[in-house]
């Protein structure tokens, strides 16, 4: 009995390291591109391993090198529904639709690969065939448009970000007492969101953009502090080799209860740079104009440094974060309003499967005004820490529901400007 059950595990274990080296094989094949042999293997071992993303995308990838193209896009199409963060095998099911004339569907394709902020190297490519595909037909066009609209509600601790107590001592004044408006105000809310993105392609290595950004926040109990925000991005991005250009115009406009509060107007340019596949640097810089509607004296020119290093490891995508800022009033009268301030981030997004998606970000701030606050006789230096956790989960095509919580500290050394808040949403997204 022992020498069967040993003799029935030997079996197994010789079958499983068999279909893995088969895999390999066939990966070999594919890597020295090699697709006659490949497809060879790949129709052998279907049967076996149909559903595994590392074999369909080398199943799908040797099909259309082979001109069975249908075959392609079946493969192809399962690759991306398990893994739809994954680039490669979505640009080469959009090329399989354009083997079989379906243009539509190809366009679609490579819209989602610009929207995961690709490589230059890829986004070089989307261009090319991009570019192919207008040339092709009056109908087909060198421009995509994307949208995006989201609905959510949910509760926030702190919706004024205001200070925990009422009363507090301070060298100059004494004893201050605060209005109502500046303590800390707990409501729940509802909030709607939309986006919408234009991309035109003018060349290979060129296109131009337009995004705009529309949102609103209802607190039930706190509806002085209702936020309602509209930005607008303009620019080109430019790709040569392994870099990647941008340049831009971004304008913004917010509201607190109804009111104007500020608007800013300002210039951005950066650089990204593949250092090897899933690995990318990059770094921007950004002047702008802050306009404070309420205030004149917080009205200031901001200049802002950051770099960025992302990477993928399996199912995870991460990206660290660093940020140098500065700030130069309009007025000396208000430069203890501004600040010099550093910052840095981390953010993971896990793929669990095909439809669900998890993420984790946190960040620290570190704030130095440069001017001694006119209540304490002293300048104000704040440590401020975010952090947030969340969840989407697929529930169409085009629909996907989504709950996040967060909380965030700030710590002065002047007391009244010491606070935290916790918050937590939930919500569906609806891509158009």
């Amino acid at each position: 009995m022992k020498k069967v059950i040993v003799l029935c595990i030997c079996c197994l274990v010789s079958t499983f390291s068999l279909a893995a080296g088969s895999i390999a094989s066939l990966e070999n094949f594919v890597s020295q591109n090699n697709y006659s042999q490949a497809w060879q293997q790949a129709q052998q071992l279907a049967k076996a391993n149909e559903g595994d993303p590392r074999f369909d995308y080398l199943y799908g990838l040797s099909a259309l090198e082979t001109g069975n193209y249908n075959q392609a896009v079946f493969a192809l199409d399962r690759v991306t529904v398990n893994k739809p963060n994954a680039i490669r095998p979505r640009l080469e099911l959009a090329r399989a639709y354009l083997k079989i004339n379906n243009d539509q569907a190809a366009l679609r394709e490579f819209r989602e690969v610009l929207n995961l902020n690709p490589p230059a190297t890829v986004r070089n490519n989307v261009n090319r065939y991009i570019q192919a595909i207008a040339k092709k037909s009056r109908d087909s066009k060198k421009w995509i448009i994307d949208s995006l609209v989201s609905l959510s509600a949910g509760y926030d601790s702190n919706a004024n970000f205001g200070a925990d107590n009422s009363v507090f001592d301070t060298p100059v004044f004494g004893q201050v007492f605060l209005k109502d408006e500046s303590i800390k105000q707990e409501s729940p809310f509802t909030e709607v969101r939309g986006q919408l993105n234009y991309r035109y392609i003018t060349s290979d290595d060129q296109n131009w953009f337009v995004n705009t950004r529309l949102g609103h926040k209802h607190f039930q109990d706190a509806s002085d502090f209702n936020l309602s925000d509209f930005s607008i991005q303009a620019g080109s991005i430019i790709t040569a080799g392994k870099k990647q250009y941008q340049i831009s115009l971004h304008h913004q406009m917010l509201q607190l209860g109804g009111e104007s509060f500020s608007r800013s107007l300002g210039v951005e340019s950066g650089m990204a740079y593949e250092l090897e596949k899933d690995r990318i640097v990059g770094g921007t810089f950004r002047i702008e104009n802050y306009d404070h509607q309420q205030q004149n004296l917080r009205d200031a020119r901001r200049y802002e440094i950051s770099g960025y290093y992302r990477f993928d490891t399996g199912d995870t995508h991460h990206r660290l974060d660093v940020l140098f800022g500065h700030e130069q009033p309009d007025n000396e009268a208000g430069k203890h309003h501004t600040h010099n301030g550093f910052g840095a981030g981390y953010t993971a997004r896990h793929a669990w499967n095909a439809t669900q998606v998890s993420f984790f970000n946190v960040q620290y701030q570190k704030r130095k005004h440069r001017a001694t606050d006119p209540i304490y006789s002293d300048k104000r230096e704040d440590d401020r820490l975010l952090v947030k956790v969340g969840h989407s989960m697929q529930l169409a095509k085009d629909l996907s529901a989504f709950a996040d919580v967060g909380y965030i500290k700030n710590n002065s050394n002047l007391d009244i400007y010491t606070t935290d808040k916790a918050f937590v949403r939930g919500g569906i997204k609806y891509r158009f």
